[in-house]
């Protein structure tokens, strides 16, 4: 593939070949890694991701329950943004579903920017702005803290979906959905630090992983993009944070 960096492996993420976009057809998954780091804060370590998770997967045995190709990880030299955006916008065309293991959240930025009009299921602790303004409405799962007056007005006057982390783990994880189909961001500061030490935003009183994975993999969703980013694996000697994105990978696509 253009664009990508191999790397030293005989198979991809979970088993998946190795391959390149055009040997995908409708329906198959397209894995792509995005390395970008962290560029503010004390806490780095997500350019690292891609080649942890296709590891943790390997030592767990994944079996991913969909069929396709890992396109390795992308090249991050030049206008990288632009270059996803447009593989992303390659695999939609093909009706592929691009997985894409970032990285720092300027890797989902660009996902979502390819895919305007598709609304985001954000798992996430703090509401962005920039998702929120999107066309359609983005349902949040997950938020915790504060968040700011003027985007909780936002949320309220386009009447967004939203669940707090706690209402989550309390049971509340009957989300209505306003569409059939979504793009996916998981964003793994959303889980309670307790429980995944790996992430860039530390996030007390966040989601405990097993219900991340069930409201995930629950949604009556067909996903068009699945993003991962906020992963700093070597944050988390235990490898929790990965197994915790695994895990809600394979329920999001175990639903599809």
């Amino acid at each position: 593939m253009n664009n990508a960096q191999r790397r030293p492996m005989l198979t991809g993420f979970a088993g998946l070949p190795l391959g390149e976009i055009t040997q995908c057809t409708a329906d198959d998954v397209g894995v792509l890694g995005v390395p970008s780091e962290v560029k503010t804060g004390s806490r780095f370590g997500t350019s690292l991701a891609p080649g942890a998770l296709r590891e943790m997967a390997e030592r767990l045995d994944v079996d991913l329950p969909a069929k396709g190709y890992d396109l390795g990880n992308m090249d991050l030299s030049g206008d990288w943004p632009g270059t996803l955006m447009h593989l992303v916008t390659q695999m939609a065309d093909r009706q592929v579903v691009p997985v894409v293991l970032g990285g720092n959240s300027d890797v989902a930025t660009a996902v979502l920017e390819a895919l305007p009009e598709l609304t985001v299921v954000a798992t996430m602790p703090h509401v962005r702005r920039d998702v929120a303004a999107r066309p359609a409405n983005t349902i949040w799962v997950g938020l915790n803290g504060e968040q700011p007056v003027e985007t909780w007005d936002q949320i309220r006057q386009r009447e967004m979906i939203w669940r707090t982390a706690r209402q989550l783990d309390e049971g509340a994880t009957d989300i209505p959905h306003e569409s059939d189909c979504a793009a996916l961001w998981i964003d793994l500061s959303v889980v309670d630090l307790g429980h995944a030490a790996g992430v860039v935003g530390l996030n007390p009183g966040g989601m405990k992983p097993e219900t991340l994975v069930s409201v995930i993999g629950s949604m009556p969703c067909s996903w068009r993009a699945i993003v991962i980013t906020g992963l700093a694996p070597a944050l988390d000697t235990r490898g929790m944070s990965e197994l915790i994105a695994i895990e809600t990978l394979v329920a999001a696509l175990r639903n599809e």
